[in-house]
């Protein structure tokens, strides 16, 4: 299995780094980490920011009990001020546009899961566009409205009207959880490739948890072995007070 930092090419200074997809398909973990993965085996500043005006993250400051020393210093994490956290508008800093605008750090960037949550992100299109940017599109095929060809294609195409960004890639998380079987995340890999072969879109990785990681290695195609990465934070660890926000 691969880093999550490699799958992505090791992102440089001055990247961004941009995550969308349907509510619920993952993409705030796969944000949350890419930017440990970075964190453990490059140099790098990493600037994490939450453009999520769907589900915010909840609590993302208990990941920093994670990191080292080291690791802690060189990650900025960009949110909703903190007396706005749960307050039902878009509340971005007001230094949003330099910090996206920074040639110094990676920025790893999740937005929201839905038409109107990718379409938030359009406001700051011009900032991101002028960088090094790449759009990548997170599928749970198990999630409601994603079981089809055609489920699939409607939300790509949703995702990318409303953030008026083009797309690099797709990230393969078919999972239920602890449930999740090797052909579960079999049939998702196919599904998201097909959808990859006809928008002309590489499926990028294809992540797991470690409860069925060792299940699942083993029994996929070479394709889908090959872009395997096991995630291992999720909301329900960083999660202190019982919350039960869907990430």
């Amino acid at each position: 299995m691969r880093e999550l930092a490699d799958l992505f090419g090791r992102p440089r200074a001055g990247q961004s780094i941009v995550f969308a997809g349907p509510s619920g398909s993952g993409k705030t973990e796969i944000a949350i980490n890419l930017a440990l993965s970075l964190l453990r085996l490059t140099t790098s500043q990493v600037t994490l920011c939450d453009l999520d005006v769907v589900k915010p993250y909840f609590r993302l400051r208990d990941m920093l009990r994670l990191l080292s020393e080291d690791e802690a210093a060189r990650l900025n994490i960009v949110e909703p001020e903190r007396r706005l956290l749960h307050a039902d508008i878009p509340a971005f800093p007001r230094n949003l546009h330099a910090l996206l605008a920074s040639p110094e750090t990676v920025k790893v960037i999740d937005v929201g899961g839905d038409a109107i949550g990718a379409g938030a992100v359009a406001q700051f299109r011009e900032t991101i566009m002028a960088s090094d940017y790449r759009l990548y599109v997170v599928v749970n095929t198990l999630r409601p409205g994603m079981g089809s060809a055609d489920g699939l294609k409607r939300m790509l195409a949703a995702i990318r009207s409303g953030a008026r960004l083009g797309v690099s890639g797709l990230v393969a998380n078919t999972n239920v959880q602890g449930e999740t079987t090797a052909d579960d995340v079999q049939r998702g890999y196919d599904a998201i490739k097909a959808l990859g072969d006809s928008e002309g879109l590489p499926v990028v990785a294809v992540v797991v948890s470690p409860e069925y990681a060792n299940q699942v290695e083993h029994r996929l195609t070479p394709g889908a072995a090959g872009l395997l990465s096991v995630i291992r934070v999720f909301n329900r660890i960083l999660d202190t007070v019982g919350s039960q926000t869907e990430f």
